[in-house]
């Protein structure tokens, strides 16, 4: 006949799966105190929106402050047309203490351009803004003026510090058939978040 016993300080399976569930639950604890940022795309392609301020940096880019934004179609394809808006919807996930991220939007154009007013031709411009962590944020480009009318491929791109968060190439197409979507009542639209 056996006898089960179990002396002071003995490993028991008990106890061996209790301290592996703390061990797990620990790095678990770890790895989300360590999550870098991330960054998702929910949704990208052509949009509408109202345009209620606009503002010129420095190298002659308009910054618009828009209001009632509409996502009216998913595509890659952009037909080359005066005031037609394309972009992305996005949402960030990370450690931040307060809930708010200090990104970086880079928009690299498909070739060099000098808008009027730029000290020297431009491939790209950056602008740093601050997203909310877990909300549905916006980043675009319109059409504004005729120096922005480009074909080819333009990038837009999410970074913080440095680090790429998120990418979405755009084809500018010159298709003078091409239709521009409009606003219905099939439209997803939405207002930005102030911070």
């Amino acid at each position: 006949m056996r006898t089960k016993f179990a002396q002071a300080g003995a490993v028991t399976p008990i106890r061996m799966v209790a301290a592996f569930a703390l061990v797990l639950g620990l790095a678990i604890v770890s790895a989300r105190a360590v999550e870098p940022t991330r960054v998702e795309i929910v949704e990208h392609g052509i949009y509408t929106l109202d345009i209620d301020a606009t503002t010129h940096d420095a190298n002659g880019i308009g910054q618009n402050q828009v209001s009632n934004i509409c996502h009216v179609s998913t595509t890659t394809m952009i037909p080359m047309k005066p005031t037609l808006t394309f972009g992305f919807r996005y949402r960030v996930w990370g450690p931040s203490t307060d809930g708010i991220e200090r990104l970086t939007k880079v928009v690299t154009f498909p070739t060099e351009v000098t808008p009027p007013g730029a000290p020297k031709p431009l491939k790209s411009y950056a602008e740093v803004f601050s997203a909310r962590i877990g909300v549905v944020g916006y980043i675009g480009y319109g059409f504004d003026e005729p120096w922005e009318l480009m074909r080819g491929i333009w990038t837009f791109q999410l970074f913080q510090r440095g680090r790429l968060l998120a990418e979405q190439n755009f084809t500018i197409v010159d298709d003078p058939q091409a239709t521009v979507p409009r606003r219905d009542s099939g439209s997803n639209c939405f207002q930005m978040s102030s911070l």
